[in-house]
């Protein structure tokens, strides 16, 4: 497939782009200079602009700071201290905290202090959420102050180094209500997103991404054919995180109704990086580091295993023989190979490079960067995952101010060698199993040999991500400004899955033939929204007012052609050498439409309301439900602006109460789904192959509609020094989609339709963040949130219809509730599990009665962040916890205890002789315990506690002394050491608590060392 034409249009306007840097010469002033001409201007209007045009933000007490009073300005290139000394007067003082301007009343017969602004040499530690910072929401922006909706943000600070390859792990820990979990320590392996539980019965509940403006699909459907990535490998892969600005997360009704239907499972705005005024400064990054596998599993050595095969083979009363029992008659007993270390205990080296080059002046701003990582497995072989990008941005405004344009893109493309399957599933094997090399440095084949998947089979893949925003704003009257934001995204991937005749013993490969798994996947994305903002200050009261459409296009295709019948390695790439080719197409295009509105009021900035409303249009619904309208509403109060508060000020700086209500939808429903489906009938008749259909058609297929409600507390203690916010939500779903089964006579198995159930999600969520400390040679900041969440299926309407793709959900109980067996322990005479029947009396696995709830969904979670620094030293720590019921994988769900299978540990507290108590069966190698040991492993023994607190993220840093940043002239230069992963506190069992996965390689815990140099 060619290059699309907006792809080789972005990649042209890139080239373009990077001819016009050259020509650049960035602002040689060191402090930023701003412009703003114009009469009557009232104060809080000069703030906004020197927001918009300089890396400072403005902090005050509305009580003491009169923003609404009006004067002339103008200033022309005018250095922003030059700026503040003359607007302020004699009335206030201000003084620069980071780039906070905190502006104060000025003392009684003393003028305007005139602080410098050189920015501090210390980092930009944790200060809580500063109340007036610029935050993200749908459509414009807002700060934390006069915000009446939940959105949870995340800088860029914390995300760049914190994430790996993947930058949704950057946000574990650190938002509360959102639960991240990652699949495997595997690059490009599928991440589990989920923001304030589970609102669908069956249908998709991640919620809607969105990067710089164009919908983000967060996964890979098809996995581009990987058995090691999965079904939906992560697109967030290939998208590199040191170029994020802010991620922002949208929870409630009042953030999230203005998506309309597909904002039901919240919404995550990612912005990258732009242009900031100034000189030319170039920015450097390079880190090396190694990983490893954090954690282990404790396994039987060789004599332990020897003594469980050979006293499997006497409970059963069977003789070992050289065909049942190799490892015990033909293999060397006295053998140990640790299978851990030999297959995942490897080294993976990791190389990231990152430059970027920035400045500009009032009326051009740029950004380039470009970067490049190298990362290898921990599997043996020449694995690994390599990438290489670039980010661009560049701005323009006219010299009246009145318009302004925005371009910003990147391009990566990644480049991914995989074994064919996950080699933790391997670690398993026997520990006396022969050599994996002959003494002639060949494979053995004489046995299973794992290391044969260092040969096949293989996969290979190159991904390659485009990114193009294109913003255009032009000021029409005052206060009124038109906007249109035009987006596009192209991801592209192709891979290669060859299993090569080598994987075959020597002796056996007369007669073998190869084969050739190809996979394609094109996903193209754009959008186009334009919208009309208007802005009216007057008096005490601001109004803000939006109104936009969206025009959105989505197009998917994955093709898998498969070749069979290759008679030589060295052609098995080449398709044309295959005996037979044969494949699939599958493709899906969705479209979408709609209008918004949003209307902002602010009264004496004591009482706000909002008020949004968008209109729905939609190729995934029927023809007769295509069309919908959702409308939110969100109020707030801040009550410590009230006269009768100001007692209190000097202790409780900032209160606010919130609450909103509003209606969001769920369009994670696939495409397609409303349409009659057909199969092809099994065997052919004359040589023709038949139709049959298996779904019928559905005009009435509608979204699934999500009720939020919520109400919130927000507090600043000891002038806004400690920040606390309470929120409490109930989320109620509804019009559940579903596949109703139907009777033979209709012709069809199936029709989806909404069904009338409702899911109920509530929860708290709390958040503390303090500046505990900050002089002038040490300060410490925290920031700490965790969060309570409960699902439960409050109504299913007829239990009788076994709907498909049900999982037992039983009405009154959340949906992750699952009822299994109790364990009785096991039979003293036999040795076999036991488990309690409806009366509560030891009973065989047949007769159990499955009546214990057990629920894998995590009581609690969050995360404990912490910034220190002392002189030049600085110090980050990043704790997340999780309290929750897991999966025991010492359970081995295809090999009983005493089959030719390594085991855990815990299966020495067998059953041995008659007599015995214990929890744990009789060794076996064959089936007749079979049945006792798949019940208990869905009884309560199948489940342990899963809770743990890992070290996420630890770096520390030392700034170089400033008399050597000045000789080198570098500015902001430090060295640092990072770890991911450092440790994990848990009593889970398995390899991780988290993954709770006996196949899939853990987190891996990554050391590196790295420099920062800023020129």
């Amino acid at each position: 497939m060619g290059m699309p034409k907006p792809a080789l249009l972005c990649q042209l306007l890139l080239l373009l782009f990077t001819c016009c840097l050259c020509q650049v010469k960035g602002q040689d002033h060191a402090r930023p200079k701003v412009t703003i001409v114009g009469k009557g201007l009232s104060l809080r209007y000069i703030f906004s602009q020197i927001e918009k045009q300089s890396p400072y933000y403005f902090s005050y007490d509305p009580a003491i700071v009169n923003i609404h009073q009006v004067l002339d300005a103008d200033f022309r290139n005018a250095a922003v201290p030059d700026v503040l000394n003359a607007v302020l007067k004699g009335l206030y003082t201000w003084k620069l905290d980071d780039r906070s301007i905190n502006v104060m009343k000025a003392p009684l017969a003393i003028g305007p202090r005139m602080q410098p602004m050189e920015l501090p040499d210390t980092p930009a530690l944790i200060m809580g959420r500063v109340l007036d910072e610029t935050v993200i929401i749908g459509y414009g922006t807002t700060t934390p102050r006069f915000n009446t909706g939940n959105v949870t943000t995340v800088k860029g600070d914390f995300i760049a180094g914190q994430s790996g390859t993947n930058l949704l792990m950057a946000l574990q820990g650190r938002v509360p209500g959102m639960l991240i979990t990652q699949t495997g320590g595997v690059p490009g392996m599928a991440m589990k997103v989920q923001i304030r539980g589970q609102n669908s019965l069956v249908n998709g509940t991640q919620p809607l991404f969105i990067v710089d403006g164009i919908p983000y699909n967060p996964v890979l459907n098809g996995g581009l054919g990987s058995q090691i990535w999965g079904d939906k490998a992560s697109a967030f892969n290939f998208i590199n995180a040191e170029d994020v600005e802010s991620i922002e997360v949208l929870k409630d009704a009042d953030a999230t109704a203005i998506y309309g239907s597909r904002g039901a499972n919240g919404v995550v705005l990612i912005s990258t990086r732009k242009g900031q005024p100034g000189k030319t400064q170039l920015n450097v990054n390079v880190s090396r580091g190694f990983g490893k596998t954090s954690r282990k599993v404790k396994l039987l050595n060789t004599q332990q295993y020897i003594a469980m095969r050979r006293e499997a083979f006497r409970n059963d009363g069977v003789r070992p023989t050289e065909r049942n029992a190799p490892d015990l008659l033909k293999w060397d007993t006295t053998r140990y190979t640790d299978w851990q270390q030999q297959l995942t205990g490897g080294t993976a080296s990791v190389t990231n490079a990152q430059a970027s080059v920035s400045g500009g002046n009032k009326h051009f701003l740029y950004l380039l960067s470009g970067h490049y990582r190298r990362e290898s497995t921990v599997f043996p072989g020449p694995f690994g995952d390599t990438r290489g990008g670039i980010h661009f941005s560049t701005s323009t405004t006219t010299a009246n101010q009145r318009f302004h344009a925005t371009f910003t893109g990147s391009f990566l493309a990644d480049k991914t060698s995989l074994p064919g399957l996950d080699l933790t599933s391997q670690i398993m094997l026997p520990p006396n199993a022969p050599a994996v090399y002959l003494e002639d440095g060949s494979l053995n084949y004489g046995w299973l040999n794992p290391y044969i998947a260092l040969v096949g089979p293989l996969f290979d893949a190159h991904v390659k991500n485009l990114l193009g925003n294109l913003g255009l704003q032009y000021r029409l009257l005052p206060g009124l400004v038109f906007k249109t934001a035009m987006g596009y995204n192209w991801l592209i991937g192709r891979s290669e899955t060859i299993l090569p005749i080598e994987m075959y013993a020597p002796d056996l490969r007369k007669g073998k033939t190869g084969s050739l798994h190809k996979y394609d996947y094109d996903a193209i994305s754009r959008i186009i929204e334009p919208q009309l903002n208007y802005e009216l200050q007057a008096g005490a009261l601001r109004l803000q007012i939006v109104l936009g459409g969206t025009v959105q296009g989505y197009d998917e295709t994955r093709e898998n052609i498969n070749g069979d019948g290759f008679k030589d390695d060295r052609l098995i790439r080449n398709i044309r050498y295959a005996d037979t080719v044969y494949g699939a197409t599958e493709g899906a295009a969705y479209r979408y439409a709609a209008l918004f509105g949003r209307t902002g009021l602010n009264w004496k900035n004591r009482y706000l309301l909002n008020l949004s409303l968008r209109r729905d249009g939609s190729s995934r619904f029927g023809p007769r439900k295509q069309y919908a309208v959702f409308a939110a509403a969100g109020a707030g109060w801040i009550f410590t602006e009230e006269p009768f508060m100001c007692h209190l000020r000097q202790v409780l700086s900032f209160g606010k109460l919130r609450m909103s209500y509003g209606t969001t939808g769920n369009d994670q429903i696939g495409d397609y789904q409303y349409l009659d489906k057909y199969e092809e009938v099994t065997g052919t008749y004359q040589g023709a192959t038949g139709l049959k259909t298996s779904r019928l058609f559905n005009a009435d297929f509608a979204w699934e509609l999500t009720q939020k409600s919520e109400a919130g507390l927000e507090l600043g203690f000891l002038d806004d020094k400690i920040l606390f916010s309470a929120s409490h939500f109930i989320y109620r779903s509804s019009n559940q989609l579903v596949a109703y089964p139907l009777p033979d006579i209709t012709g069809a198995g199936s029709i989806i339709g909404n069904l009338p159930a409702v899911i109920r999600n509530t929860g708290w969520e709390f958040t503390l963040s303090t500046r505990c400390i900050r002089k002038q040679q040490f300060e410490w900041a925290s920031a700490f949130n965790i969060s309570f969440g409960h699902n439960k299926l409050v109504h299913y309407p007829d239990p009788t219809i076994p709907f498909l793709g049900g999982n037992g959900f039983v009405e009154g109980e959340p949906l992750s509730q699952r009822y299994v067996a109790t364990s009785m322990g096991v039979d003293p005479a036999t040795g076999s599990y036991l488990f309690a029947d409806a009366n509560q009396k030891p009973v065989p696995a047949e007769k159990a009665a499955e009546r214990l709830s057990v629920n894998s969904v995590p009581v609690f979670f969050g995360g404990w962040q912490n910034s220190m620094r002392l002189g030049r030293f600085q110090l980050e720590v990043l704790l997340q916890f999780t309290k929750q019921e897991g999966i025991n994988t010492t359970f081995d769900p295809s090999y009983m205890p005493g089959f030719q299978q390594n085991q855990y540990t815990e299966v020495l507290s067998r059953w041995q002789k008659p007599g015995d108590i214990t929890d744990r069966q009789r060794y076996t190698q064959n089936g007749a315990l079979r049945e006792g040991y798949k019940k208990a492993i869905k009884s309560d023994l199948g489940y342990e506690d899963a809770s743990f607190v890992r070290c996420r993220y630890v770096e520390a840093a030392w700034l170089l002394p400033e008399n050597m940043q000045q000789k080198l002239r570098l500015h902001d230069s430090r060295v640092y050491l990072q770890a991911q992963n450092l440790f994990t506190l848990s009593s889970y069992k398995g390899l991780d608590p988290e993954t709770q996965s006996r196949t899939a390689i853990p987190p891996l815990r990554v050391l590196s060392a790295g420099l920062k140099i800023s020129l």
